[in-house]
């Protein structure tokens, strides 16, 4: 098993399996981003692996840093003896949401759909609000139900024994404050095949 090879694999498939399920807000990249004058722009989150980059490094195609999905992973252990590994993985989510702008707002047609609110009067709107985690969860819950309805990512076993763990993140103990910035994440461990040839043992064959 490469770690590369892993990261990548894992990083491509939460990118067609997670980040291409859902759209949501991109910040601007002025300084004033939580006024009414926003242009209201949803996106696909970008998908990177191990860490997040800056505006400036990032890869041809992604436009934003955030909102985004970061593929690490937390341990791994090679049993030697057994030959086999696992390795625990997390998905750290992030998602920019200052409050409920207008184009947010769902109108009903009266025959069972919605439409988003439009128009000028809709560009002019917005409130400040502390309701953008749940963009951020809904961005987990979507994670969550791709993992755990699938056995294996690209050769690499999900360990249905162990459970999937999530929750927001936290430092010390307390959620911190980063409005308008919304922090969460999930882990699951994968298990996969060991091969070493061992020399000292190839010298007897």
């Amino acid at each position: 098993m490469s770690v590369v090879h892993m990261l990548d694999t894992l990083t491509e498939w939460a990118r067609k399996s997670i980040c291409e399920q859902i759209k949501l807000k991109v910040p601007p990249e002025n300084t004033a981003p939580d006024d009414a004058g926003y242009a209201y722009n949803l996106a696909t989150p970008a998908a990177f692996a191990i860490y997040v980059p800056t505006s400036d490094k990032l890869p041809p195609g992604v436009h934003a840093p955030f909102p985004s999905l970061c593929v690490r992973f937390v341990t791994g252990q090679d049993a030697l003896a057994e030959g086999s590994g696992s390795v625990e993985v997390q998905f750290c989510f992030s998602a920019w949401s200052p409050g409920t702008h207008g184009q947010d707002v769902l109108l009903s047609n009266g025959d069972g759909f919605v439409r988003r609110w439009t128009g000028a009067e809709a560009d002019a709107y917005f409130r400040r609000n502390g309701d953008g985690w749940r963009d951020a969860w809904n961005f987990v819950d979507i994670a969550l139900r791709a993992v755990e309805s699938v056995t294996s990512i690209g050769g690499y076993t999900i360990d249905r024994a162990k459970p999937v763990k999530f929750g927001p993140l936290t430092e010390q103990e307390a959620i911190p404050d980063f409005y308008p910035m919304w922090f969460a994440w999930a882990s699951f461990t994968v298990n996969y095949p060991l091969r070493r040839n061992i020399q000292d043992l190839q010298d007897f064959l």
